[in-house]
């Protein structure tokens, strides 16, 4: 084969003719040895031609129509912090900010009320329904659970709930007080929060304690039969009608705004007062100092974030700074309170909903605090509420303060001006 292949390319070289004629003429040993030279020379030399003419092969041009540059670099995003609104909003989960007066006519029909007295359950709950006047209704909602309902008039209602919200021993002008506003207090929630809901009220401390017949006492009776369809009116942008009577148990020394509290709008007959020591004899008057943690207070504070859709208080990191950072002129309670992260970012929430999230903490460790009248004092990791005063909102009527000036011989009438300044009373039915 390596024969043939030089003698073929001898050929290439030589021509044909002359080639094969000496190649045949001559013998193959000696001649062969001549042939193979000739031959490896010319193969290696035709390698290295090659291998130059790829060598020196021009570069591609470059493709026309557009210009090739480096990537930029790429800069890091950093995310902006959810900014804090100049007017903080209501926290949603104590409701829409209703209209603050709700006009009704001058005479109407004892209204029915819807009492939810059962939690969401998973099945369908068993209540012992002679335990309640009016009707008992088990309600299917629409995530699958089941609550239970009382629905019966506003009197029978009432009849239910003020042994629960006051000490059966109070006087009667206590209870009657307590009766109106009560009463004005549920009406409004029928106009207001019953129009979109299936229930207008709960049986809990987060609308009005309700007990159903054995809550019933006879001084309740008594109350409620004295002031049968008597409301307050009260006032708000030239417009008359009832309003949301608030109450609770003591605002230890000064009361506090609808609208500081909660941001409700604002109505003349729920505005911040000082009285001293007027409900000195609730035992939460003054309550003593309270320690909580920085990384308690975090949790507490991006939950409560969380469940009223606040990004600017949900996305905290870990805090490290806690402070009042506006009081009400007035009566010295705080009102706004300034978080700040360890990266430096901002949260504000009012005093109110600070003692909320505090209550709501779905991990707590301390006990929230009995109200939101009190001074923080920071302690490295910890922070402490001292001078800590009432119990309760703090929002309108003080039931201690009541019964104190009930001792003092003051009437029902008299007692409501105090504590809602500028009401009037209307017998509905």
């Amino acid at each position: 084969m390596i024969r043939q292949y030089f003698f073929n390319h001898v050929q290439r070289h030589l021509g044909d003719s002359s080639a094969s004629a000496r190649l045949r003429s001559c013998g193959h040993s000696r001649i062969f040895p001549v042939i193979f030279a000739i031959a490896f020379v010319s193969l290696v030399s035709g390698c290295r031609q090659n291998s130059n003419r790829i060598a020196t092969l021009p570069a591609a041009p470059p493709p026309t129509g557009f210009h090739i540059s480096a990537a930029p670099p790429v800069q890091p995003i950093t995310p902006i912090f959810p900014a804090v609104p100049s007017i903080l909003p209501k926290p949603a989960i104590l409701g829409a900010a209703y209209a603050p007066v709700i006009i009704l006519p001058a005479h109407m029909p004892q209204p029915m009320i819807r009492v939810k007295i059962t939690a969401e359950l998973p099945v369908p709950p068993h209540i012992r329904a002679w335990l309640y006047r009016g009707k008992i209704k088990i309600l299917h909602l629409a995530d699958g659970k089941f609550i239970a309902l009382n629905i019966l008039p506003m009197e029978d209602y009432l009849a239910g709930v003020l042994s629960r919200e006051l000490y059966r021993s109070w006087l009667p002008a206590t209870y009657r007080a307590q009766a109106i506003a009560a009463r004005t207090y549920a009406l409004y929630q029928i106009e207001t929060f019953g129009l979109t809901h299936p229930w207008d009220v709960t049986g809990t401390q987060s609308s009005q304690v309700y007990g159903g017949k054995k809550a019933e006492t006879r001084v309740a009776w008594r109350a409620v039969r004295a002031t049968r369809g008597l409301v307050m009116y009260g006032e708000s942008d030239g417009l008359t009608g009832i309003f949301c009577a608030y109450f609770s148990a003591c605002n230890g020394g000064a009361s506090q705004s609808a609208k500081a509290a909660w941001g409700d709008h604002a109505v003349c007959t729920l505005q911040g007062r000082v009285f001293g020591d007027l409900d000195a004899n609730c035992p939460e008057f003054n309550w003593p100092v309270k320690t909580y943690s920085l990384a308690q207070i975090t949790g507490a504070i991006q939950h409560w974030g969380l469940i009223n859709h606040l990004d600017y208080l949900s996305e905290l990191g870990p805090l490290a700074t806690v402070r009042i950072t506006r009081r009400d002129s007035l009566t010295g309670r705080p009102m706004v309170i300034t978080v700040t992260d360890v990266n430096g970012h901002v949260g504000k929430l009012r005093a109110e909903e600070f003692r909320l999230a505090l209550l709501f903490d779905p991990n707590p460790t301390v006990r929230a605090p009995p109200s939101s009248f009190f001074d923080i004092q920071s302690e490295g990791q910890f922070i402490q509420l001292t001078h800590g005063h009432g119990d309760g909102h703090g929002v309108g009527l003080s039931q201690w303060g009541a019964q104190a000036l009930a001792r003092e011989g003051s009437t029902a009438r008299y007692i409501l001006d105090v504590y809602y300044p500028g009401n009037t009373l209307h017998r509905l039915w």
